[in-house]
């Protein structure tokens, strides 16, 4: 992400100092830093009134030092539409401000209500808008090589390398072309995260791709004695962002996502949750089969057959 330039932070000083008085400036403020205290950041005395300019200057220079610019002005955003406190604010410079963070590389993601990372220019683990610590609801894909000792065991190592290849590429294609991410990778599957959007949908139909793309290449690529076969899993739900795949591995979203892979997933097949099954059009969920899992829990799994 490119930094916020000087003009970016004159359009947004004239947008506050022109729309609302100090007050609420700091009221906003608070959101993004607790207790915030304009008379002790500015140096005025308290028995004098801060002039708006001097007060939108010193405002927006400490949210961007404190990583809180973008957040302000999706608040800004918010207040403009709906107001503050029951009273209606006409901010001035939206348009200028919008365009200039749109020159930094950044899309507004409507369904999540943030800036994030321009997918045509980066692809960053945290889509340039996750951060660490804060809570957020993300679904997960697991992929998983059915049989990897074996297959290892009985196979050369080249053919067992390109065949592992292949899969890492094609689970890169289906992810982030739906604009996820891969989180780990082990060399016989992996993990992929999904945030922007309809997440549910994302996940699911890059499983489903991957499954095509595995049967289309057993039939006419596989180097391997017998077809290769995978077993996917797609579960969302709550997840504190961190950047440490260890830790990841251990939130109990993603627990569960791999628990759904192995426990109740047949080779050859896609497996989610009921959280997730709920949030997929009709079109995609009615591709989805009912099934019931050893812990006596409805699931709903999607396999590709050849007709008999």
């Amino acid at each position: 992400m490119k930094r916020i330039g000087s003009a970016l932070i004159s359009y947004t000083v004239r947008a506050l100092a022109q729309s609302m008085s100090p007050k609420v400036m700091v009221d906003l403020t608070r959101k993004f830093i607790p207790g915030y205290d304009l008379y002790a950041r500015t140096g005025f005395p308290s028995s004098i009134a801060i002039p708006n300019k001097d007060a939108a200057r010193q405002i927006v220079t400490d949210l961007q030092k404190s990583g809180h610019y973008l957040d302000f002005i999706l608040l800004l955003v918010e207040v403009g539409e709906k107001g503050h406190m029951g009273r209606k604010y006409a901010i001035p410079y939206m348009r200028e401000i919008l365009g200039g963070i749109f020159d930094m590389d950044l899309i507004y993601d409507q369904a999540n209500k943030i800036f994030m990372e321009n997918p045509d220019v980066n692809k960053t683990r945290n889509w340039g808008a996750l951060k660490v610590g804060e809570p957020y609801t993300l679904a997960f894909l697991r992929i998983d090589i059915v049989g990897n000792s074996g297959i290892v065991r009985t196979n050369p190592a080249a053919a067992v390398s390109e065949v592992y290849d292949s899969l890492r590429a094609m689970t890169y294609r289906a992810v982030e072309h739906r604009n996820g991410r891969i989180w780990g990778w082990d060399g016989d599957g992996g993990v992929a995260a999904f945030f922007v959007g309809n997440r549910n949908q994302s996940a699911v139909l890059a499983g489903m791709e991957i499954l095509h793309e595995i049967y289309l290449y057993n039939l006419i690529s596989c180097p391997l004695k017998e077809p290769i076969a995978i077993r996917a899993a797609v579960h969302s739900g709550a997840f504190d962002y961190t950047p440490d795949e260890e830790d990841m591995r251990a939130s109990e979203t993603v627990k569960r996502t791999v628990h759904i892979e192995h426990k109740h997933t047949r080779p050859g097949s896609l497996t989610i949750s009921p959280v997730v099954k709920y949030m997929l059009d009709h079109i995609v969920s009615s591709e989805f089969s009912t099934t019931t899992g050893d812990d006596q829990l409805e699931y709903y799994n999607y396999s590709l057959e050849l007709e008999k």
